[in-house]
């Protein structure tokens, strides 16, 4: 089988950002050996069990049966007595947006900071039992394998699948057609890059086998069409209407090439505008999931105050589940965008969201310049007024 390029980094060690987007996002596998060293204690395999016990939390429980094909699935909440009964090899359990829920595991997405935090979904972990796997199948985003605990065999294809073809009648979307290329063993802090749907099976060499998927964003066309198609009628003007002063003598039953293409330049100009694509872009990617309760931890300060309650604090550290991001205009201004609101912003309080969106933690002491500006200070009571961010103690 062929090899793979190795690295070691933290980040992205041996290779530039630059390098890391031009030869390999999107493009091919990354196979990443001893890329974070020592591997931090990010969530045990047990909380993982917990966690899909819990009812706000997604969770899947996928066990391979002992015949070809044999597949079984269950979503959870689970009952803690359900893991007693599952035998002892032959079992993952998965649990989505493990971000939104425990701070180290959010805090964990600025590893992977090289890409914009706005192409960013989720983290799911996995944890298995010996042999424990989902089958060989595709993912339709890019996914970073990390490798937390334990073992893990990854059988590659290097070359991606561009249509589905699915083994029928199982549970689990599984790929009829495999044939791996490559062969690695993933250890703890060893990760895996795999572009979008490049064919891939993950087994598990002995227990406690846990991976974390930090997985990017990657709606469909049709996605994105029907949302921005929904934000532009939210904004559209209804007394515009459809004209032709420049009517010409046509058949009566024709639909001429000149009404097709008015047709096209006003949805153009009014549905695929700069400024309405970017308004739409910032809000539905900062939007948060539903499971996200980002006012439970409000802080609710005054402007004239913050400056001395932030100053009482070590860091401002952006919330679970919360997201921030801008779009840079002429000058100074930004439209910034906090979990699906925009406002425009300019000058200090412009460079302080930046900022924020750049970081998932900003010492006091970075944020500190920013105290005596009262546009600063607005901003700084409202992202902690709607629980956006935390103020570290």
């Amino acid at each position: 089988m062929a090899k793979s390029p190795t690295l070691s980094w933290p980040l992205l060690g041996k290779i530039s950002q630059k390098e890391f987007l031009a030869r390999y996002w999107q493009k091919r596998p990354l196979l990443m050996k001893g890329a974070i060293q020592p591997f931090p204690d990010l969530i045990t395999p047990e909380e993982i069990a917990g966690m899909s016990c819990d009812e706000r939390v997604e969770s899947r429980l996928i066990v391979q049966g002992p015949g070809k094909n044999q597949w079984k699935m269950e979503r959870g909440p689970f009952k803690a007595s359900t893991f007693k009964k599952l035998p002892k090899k032959k079992w993952t359990v998965l649990v989505n947006g493990v971000d939104r829920f425990v701070p180290s595991v959010h805090a964990f997405l600025d590893e992977f900071s090289f890409i914009p935090f706005w192409r960013m979904d989720d983290i799911m972990i996995s944890y298995a039992v010996d042999q424990g796997n989902v089958g060989a199948h595709v993912d339709n985003f890019d996914v970073f394998l990390v490798q937390a605990s334990g073992k893990r065999e990854w059988l590659i294809e290097d070359r991606p699948v561009p249509e589905d073809d699915f083994i029928p009648d199982l549970p689990i979307r599984l790929l009829k057609k495999f044939k791996p290329t490559h062969r690695w063993v993933l250890e703890p802090g060893d990760i895996l890059y795999l572009p979008p749907r490049f064919p891939h099976h993950g087994i598990a060499q002995g227990d406690r086998c846990m991976t974390v998927s930090v997985g990017c964003r990657a709606p469909s066309i049709g996605e994105i069409i029907n949302e921005l198609a929904s934000n532009a009628l939210s904004q559209v003007n209804e007394s515009i209407r459809y004209t032709d002063p420049d009517l010409k003598p046509q058949a009566p039953g024709a639909i001429s090439p000149d009404a097709v293409a008015k047709i096209k330049k006003a949805v153009s100009e009014t549905l695929l505008s700069d400024e309405l694509i970017g308004d739409w872009l910032g809000r539905s990617t900062t939007e948060p999931y539903s499971d996200v309760k980002l006012q439970e931890l409000a802080l609710k300060v005054p402007p004239r105050q913050i400056a001395r309650t932030v100053l009482d604090g070590t860091a401002i550290s952006r919330n679970e589940g919360s997201r921030l991001a801008f779009i840079t205009h002429k000058g100074t201004s930004i439209s910034f965008f906090a979990n699906g609101e925009r406002q425009e912003l300019s000058g200090k309080a412009a460079e302080l969201a930046r900022m924020l969106s750049n970081k998932l933690l900003v010492p006091v002491s970075e944020i500190k310049p920013f105290l005596k500006d009262k546009g600063c200070q607005e901003l700084l009571s409202l992202l902690l007024g709607s629980g956006a961010v935390l103020l570290e103690a």
